[in-house]
């Protein structure tokens, strides 16, 4: 993923933005030559800021009450990366369908097989049929990327305890994404043909739509499922991570270092303001929801050579955990919830199934994920890797069918009572003897 570089520019051009911090180049009206690219370290180090309070607010709710936000972040991210991808492959004509999918395939299915396939075999051990197939039905939906749209017909929402026991809650944000770059590259193909305030025009009018939606579902059938989970109410994160990126394609930047700080700080305000006042009380998404949106697009529109992004988002320990960030956020989850699942009392609950516990646990698998399976899968050029991982998630497909329709036959602890006291348990010895420890089941898994 390559977001655009800063470069030198001359405020006083004709061509530039009135405002003396503000610069858009010449190719943002002749459209005729792309920005350059390059990687930029602090938006890793905005997926820190992103992922960390999320884990933080699962671990431990009361300590970071708005920490489900980190997840808004994302979304900004996620648009801003992928529509510079697009942009830039557009301009060139050299963007494919087959090409995009491709990516997304090898950059999304790796890690995400590992833990569907780690969370299976725990519900197997752990659940009984209810909760295994309430588990199911969200990993069937997980594998098409659907979760959003799943979670979205349950009674509850998501801050409500029956789904909160759900180990794979969490994908619904997955679906969210993947539903907007359904359209979002015919979107960017057309935008790219477009005059740039025709272009600018064109996206915003997506934007606000769907930040209306947003605004307008809050509330519908006595909850606010619908603004959360529908892809529609959450477009508009992406999509001014897009607006972005355009706007950085076309040479757009702060040309002002002390703007550029002063851009920074106000938007880690805006999302530091929003991990405190924000919480499951609030109505959000809603104009909640501006608060970690803005921040993260100013975060990023300030540029790399800002004081934070270069010394706060951009040092080596923030970087590596922003790169690691996508591994953590997926394994996180599973791990607390069935820690919770084995000692629902947390007074009698060992010191290793304690929500740090599962938080080190959860970034040691991390580490362990981007390093070897991730990285090993990079770096392999064949042709086979896609189709083969494609493969890899159908076949969790037809598992999570399978355990939906009959899921007493996926629950060790029916299986143990269906054969009676007394009888060595289906494989592990029993429901008991299955749950001693769940730190060597993870590390068997």
């Amino acid at each position: 993923m390559a977001p655009a570089r800063d470069g030198d520019v001359d405020s006083s051009s004709d061509h530039g933005s009135t405002l003396p911090f503000v610069h858009i180049s010449e190719d943002a009206v002749t459209d005729t030559k792309p920005v350059a690219h390059a990687y930029r370290p602090d938006i890793d180090g905005l997926r820190t800021l992103a992922v960390v309070p999320v884990v933080v607010f699962h671990a431990y709710p009361d300590l970071l009450p708005g920490g489900f936000i980190g997840v808004d972040v994302f979304f900004v991210i996620s648009g801003f990366l992928i529509s510079g991808i697009l942009f830039k492959e557009c301009q060139k004509g050299a963007f494919t369908y087959a090409g995009f999918y491709q990516r997304r395939v090898r950059r999304i299915f790796p890690t995400l097989i590992l833990v569907l396939a780690a969370t299976f075999w725990l519900g197997y051990l752990y659940l009984m049929a209810p909760k295994l197939k309430a588990m199911a039905a969200t990993m069937l939906a997980g594998t098409l990327f659907g979760a959003n749209l799943q979670v979205l017909t349950l009674e509850h929402s998501y801050f409500d305890l029956d789904v909160k026991t759900n180990p794979l809650l969490h994908l619904w944000s997955l679906g969210v994404e993947e539903q907007f770059y359904i359209f979002w590259p015919f979107l960017a193909s057309v935008v790219m043909k477009l005059s740039y305030k025709k272009a600018v025009a064109l996206q915003a009018v997506v934007l606000v739509a769907s930040f209306v939606t947003n605004v307008s579902f809050l509330g519908y059938h006595g909850n606010d499922k619908m603004s959360f989970y529908m892809p529609l109410s959450r477009f508009w994160q992406m999509a001014i991570g897009g607006l972005l990126a355009y706007w950085s394609h076309h040479g757009g930047q702060l040309t002002s270092t002390a703007y550029a700080n002063a851009v920074s700080v106000v938007g880690l305000l805006l999302v530091v303001v929003g991990f405190v006042v924000i919480d499951e009380t609030r109505a959000f998404p809603g104009f909640w929801a501006l608060l970690p949106t803005v921040g993260a697009t100013m975060l990023i529109a300030a540029g790399p050579a800002a004081v934070f992004n270069r010394y706060g988002l951009g040092n080596r320990v923030a970087v590596y955990i922003g790169k690691i960030s996508y591994c953590l956020y997926l394994w996180h989850w599973p791990l607390l919830v069935f820690a919770i699942e084995r000692y629902p009392d947390a007074s009698s609950r060992p010191f290793y199934m304690q929500p740090w516990a599962m938080a080190f646990l959860s970034l040691v698998l991390s580490v362990v994920t981007f390093e070897d399976v991730e990285g090993r899968l990079r770096r392999r050029k064949s042709k086979l890797v896609t189709p083969i991982l494609i493969l890899g998630m159908v076949a969790l497909a037809v598992l999570a069918g399978c355990a939906y329709k009959n899921p007493v036959s996926f629950s060790s602890i029916e299986l143990d009572v269906a054969m009676g006291p007394g009888t060595p348990a289906a494989g592990n010895g029993g429901a008991s003897g299955a749950a001693v420890n769940s730190v060597t089941t993870v590390a068997m898994v």
